[in-house]
């Protein structure tokens, strides 16, 4: 079974729930905040002229949408941020009058709420290291304690999106190998485990606020999910999404707020962590489009193609690393071998590739060997391509994950 969503969507699309959703306006209102989301830069300054014009744009795009969609609380709260941006002091405050309405009924998190125009920390700069020399590299890239949030989702409480066989099984495998004092290195109280009925939206919300509370600048963060994914061509808002155990696939509006989006993620990992280094990794179908977007182009050019408006600020931080199982066009295949040999393809040659190499080469050094395995084998079992991509911010392709902890910690 392949990690992707494509029947589940379709179906949504075409059930009178979606026409709903359609009819009063939200499926493009979703869209342009999606848009909106997506533009918002720390560069962008509402003292230039330019920059001015494209907050007033977004400004007036997020008011027609609240005018459609006013129970949409994500849409008041870009309105308020961006009309903040601008200085439109009498716009912010009614916005953020209509959010305290649904913090009271509890659809609104005050947890979700950041600047989007702040630059990300800075976390300290990590000497240079010789990337041949695996010993120097060790000696030269300190890190203080290492975090981890393992998620595998196969079953899922909406029965339209399709069981998987071995995510949950994928994410214990590598949630192990961290474990393993042979291996990753990290102390088992800090790899954060959750599967199936664990792994909901609320739930990976929590684990990731809990390791952005815990996580200092000096230490190693790394995210793992394996779940179904669909790129943004599948939704009608053109928006990609990872799918929590309760995402409900009613219509595009409830598909948008309970599951986790792509762009969010890699925000709260750009912007939230204070971590030095940080390692998203990503097992599921069009999962490059974490670094991508959706309309790349040829498949052939993906790996050149540069970030899409949403993940430039990726490049902004330092020590961030974003491994995903696929291109943005392409699915992310498991293995059926039988027995408890399953895996998906790119978790089973991922983890092949770190237990040789004990967790002590470099990301950038296995990924290319990853890749070449992932292809080879997708290519001679199913006729199918399957690439797994990378990305790289400043001073990121030296993370070693089995690097050990200071003792003292």
């Amino acid at each position: 079974m392949v990690r992707w969503l494509l029947s589940a969507i379709s179906l949504l699309l075409l059930t009178p729930q979606a026409s709903v959703a359609q009819a009063d306006g939200c499926r493009g209102a979703l869209q342009a905040l999606n848009r909106v989301k997506e533009q918002i830069t720390p560069r962008l300054s509402a003292s230039t002229k330019q920059g001015n014009e494209r907050l007033q744009v977004m400004q007036s795009t997020l008011e027609r949408g609240t005018r459609v969609c006013k129970e949409f609380p994500e849409l008041w709260y870009y309105l308020a941020v961006v009309s903040e941006k601008l200085g439109q002091d009498k716009d912010a405050q009614y916005a953020r009058e209509k959010l305290e309405r649904f913090k009271e009924d509890g659809r609104w998190d005050p947890k979700l709420e950041f600047d989007p125009f702040t630059m990300p920390p800075v976390p300290q700069r990590a000497p240079a290291a010789s990337p041949p020399m695996l010993a120097t590299a060790l000696a030269l890239s300190p890190v203080g304690r290492k975090w981890a949030l393992v998620v595998g989702i196969d079953e899922f409480a909406d029965t339209r999106a399709e069981k998987l066989d071995y995510a949950v099984k994928d994410s214990k495998d590598f949630a192990d190998f961290l474990r393993d004092p042979q291996g990753g290195r990290f102390d088992p109280k800090h790899v954060f485990y959750l599967a199936n009925r664990d792994a909901t939206i609320k739930g990976l919300r929590e684990q990731l606020g809990k390791i952005r509370l815990h996580a200092k600048p000096d230490d190693l963060v790394v995210i793992y999910i394996a779940s179904h994914g669909s790129a943004r061509e599948m939704d009608p808002n053109g928006v990609s999404y990872i799918v929590a155990n309760d995402t409900d696939l009613d219509n595009p509006a409830t598909l948008y707020s309970t599951s986790l989006q792509m762009i969010d993620l890699v925000q709260v990992v750009n912007r939230d962590f204070q971590a030095r280094s940080v390692v998203l990794i990503l097992d599921t179908c069009f999962s490059g489009d974490a670094l991508i977007g959706g309309a790349a182009g040829p498949a052939e050019n993906a790996e050149t193609a540069p970030f899409s408006l949403a993940f430039d600020n990726l490049k902004l931080g330092r020590g961030r690393a974003v491994l995903t199982a696929s291109r943005s066009s392409e699915r992310s295949w498991e293995m059926h071998g039988g027995g408890k040999q399953g895996n998906g393809y790119f978790t089973h040659y991922l983890l092949e590739v770190l237990r040789e190499t004990h967790g002590e080469e470099s990301l950038s050094h296995i990924f290319s060997d990853v890749s070449a395995r992932v292809a080879s084998r997708v290519r001679a079992d199913l006729s199918e391509s399957q690439n797994p991509t990378f990305e790289f911010s400043d001073e990121a392709s030296g993370i070693v994950l089995g690097i050990p902890e200071p003792v003292n910690q």
